[in-house]
């Protein structure tokens, strides 16, 4: 199966829109697992389908900003 250009650019801005989103977030959720505490103390979780489920870890520092850190998929999560 090969996947076309505009495929992959689309998957990637719909990541990039829930990224810039996190800022909009009432509540942020602590990481909890191994894997995910690696890289960050807050994670958005976004079920991109039914069969992957993507991680975006990220920091907060004290002016709120967000500091994004990794991306990680269910497929590569250690639990």
């Amino acid at each position: 199966m090969e996947l076309s250009l505009d495929f992959i650019e689309r998957y990637i801005d719909d990541i990039l829109i829930q990224c810039y989103d996190i800022e909009n977030d009432s509540f942020h959720f602590n990481t909890q697992y191994p894997e995910h505490k690696r890289y960050g103390e807050y994670v958005r979780r976004y079920r991109r389908n039914s069969y992957t489920l993507w991680y975006i870890i990220y920091d907060r520092d004290i002016n709120g900003n967000i500091w994004v850190n990794k991306i990680i998929s269910n497929h590569i999560t250690q639990l």
